[in-house]
C-alpha cells in the first residue's frame, strides 16, 4: 500500500503541530507551461475576544512562502510546489464551524512576472538568455537548461525584453519549441529555472498499470484527433543577394515516443511570423512539426494508495494494459494532487505523439503486471 506522508513549511520553516492541524484540504494543481498552483483550505473561529482566526498569522499574509512535499512507501519527500500566497479568499458565516479561508500558492515563476523593465541581448543564444535571466532572479537557485542550436551568425541579432522576465523566457520557449519554468527545489527557497525540450525517454516513473493483479489505475480516457499532425515548412530571404532559404520538416527525424506516427495524413503548414527569428531553421520546422504530433491524449486517476510514485508534468511514464497501439510511453502533461487528513489521490493528463505496434506487428514484451 502506497502510504502517504506530506509536509508543510510555511515561511521556508516546517509547520508546527497546530498549524498543521489547521488545515483541512491541500490542492496541488501542475501542468506544463503554466505557473503551478496550491489551493489550501483554513478553517476560520473567533476565541472568546470574538477575534477571527486568519487575520494576524503572518504565515497566511500575502506574499508568505508555502511549500508542500509527499512521500508515498517511505520514499524521500517530493516537492509539489514552493511559492508565495497571491490571493487569500475569506468566506465568512454567521453559524459556527461554516467559516473558511481558502489562499492560492503559486510557483516562483510568478515573482517572474511581476515587474517590466526593457533589456537589451545582442548576439546571444536563447538558451543564454535564459541562463541570463534566471541568474538575475533573486528567486531563483540553480538552473536547469538545455542547449539549443546556433542558427548562424548572430553578431546582428538582438533579442528584446519590453515587459516581464516570465514573458520573455516563454517567448523564446515557444519559438524554439521548449518549455519555460520554474521548478521547486530539494529545500525550502531553492526554486529551478527550467529552459527544456520535451523528454523522449522513460522518466523511471513505476508503470501506469490498467488490468491484473497490480493494477494502480482507477480509470483512463483515450482520445484522438487526425487534424493536428502537420509537416511544416519555413523560408528566409537575404537581404545582401535576395537569396532564398527554405526548410521543411523531415517527419523521419522526430523524437516520438513509439514506433509508428499517429492515425492521420499530416498536413502542410507555414510556421508562423517571427517563429524562425533566432532559431535555426531545421530545428524550428521540426520542432514544431513535433508538438503538432501530440494527437493522441488521455487522462484518468490512479487508485489511491495503490500507485507507488508521486506523478509530475514534463516526465514521460509508461502506460501499460490498454490496448496495443495505446500501450507505451506518454508525456505526464498536468497532474493535480489533492491531500486531505484521510487520503492522497491523482488525477493527471497525458499526450502522446506516436502509437505501439498493435496488432500485426512485432510488439514488445508484454510485462506480467498486465496478465
Amino acid at each position: 500500500m502506497a502510504c502517504a506522508l506530506y509536509r508543510l513549511f510555511l515561511n521556508d520553516q516546517p509547520a508546527t503541530t497546530d498549524q498543521l492541524n489547521g488545515f483541512e484540504t491541500l490542492t496541488v494543481h501542475q501542468e506544463m507551461d503554466h505557473n503551478w498552483t496550491a489551493q489550501l483550505e483554513f478553517p476560520l473561529c473567533t476565541n472568546a475576544q470574538g477575534d477571527w482566526t486568519g487575520e494576524s498569522e503572518d504565515w497566511l499574509q500575502p506574499m508568505a512562502r508555502v511549500r508542500i512535499e509527499v512521500s508515498l512507501q517511505g520514499n524521500p519527500f517530493v516537492p509539489l510546489i514552493d511559492g508565495s500566497i497571491v490571493t487569500a479568499d475569506y468566506d465568512m458565516h454567521m453559524e459556527p464551524g461554516q467559516s473558511i479561508l481558502r489562499v492560492e500558492v503559486q510557483d516562483d515563476g510568478f515573482l517572474l512576472h511581476r515587474d517590466e523593465t526593457i533589456k537589451l541581448y545582442p548576439g546571444l543564444k536563447d538558451d543564454a538568455i535564459a541562463e541570463q535571466i534566471y541568474d538575475d532572479a533573486l528567486d531563483i537557485d540553480s538552473t536547469d537548461i538545455d542547449e539549443v542550436a546556433a542558427p548562424g551568425d548572430l553578431s546582428d541579432h538582438v533579442t528584446v525584453l519590453r515587459g516581464t522576465q516570465m514573458e520573455l523566457l516563454q517567448q523564446l520557449a515557444r519559438r524554439q519549441e521548449m518549455h519555460a519554468y520554474v521548478l521547486p527545489g530539494p529545500d525550502p527557497h531553492t526554486s529551478i529555472g527550467c529552459f527544456k525540450y520535451d523528454p523522449d525517454e522513460d522518466s523511471g516513473l513505476p508503470p501506469m498499470v490498467l488490468l491484473g493483479n497490480k493494477r494502480n489505475l482507477l480509470n483512463i480516457r483515450f482520445s484522438s484527433t487526425s487534424a493536428l499532425p502537420a509537416v511544416y515548412t519555413t523560408a528566409t530571404i537575404s537581404l545582401s543577394d535576395k537569396s532564398q532559404n527554405w526548410r521543411t520538416a523531415n517527419l523521419d527525424d522526430i523524437q516520438r515516443l513509439g514506433p509508428d506516427a499517429p492515425s492521420g495524413t499530416p498536413v502542410h503548414r507555414f510556421l508562423r511570423p517571427g517563429k524562425s527569428w533566432n532559431v535555426d531553421l531545421n530545428n524550428a520546422v521540426l520542432g514544431a512539426s513535433e508538438q503538432a504530433a501530440y494527437a493522441l491524449n488521455a487522462e484518468g486517476e490512479v487508485l489511491k494508495d495503490t500507485y507507488p510514485a508521486v506523478l509530475s508534468p514534463y516526465q514521460n511514464v509508461q502506460v501499460n494494459g490498454s490496448n496495443g497501439r495505446l500501450s507505451g510511453l506518454w508525456l505526464i502533461r498536468q497532474v493535480t494532487h489533492t491531500l486531505t487528513r484521510n487520503s492522497y489521490g491523482q488525477t493527471f493528463s497525458l499526450q502522446r505523439n506516436a502509437r505501439s505496434g498493435g496488432m500485426g506487428n512485432v510488439p514488445a514484451p508484454a510485462p506480467p503486471e498486465v496478465f
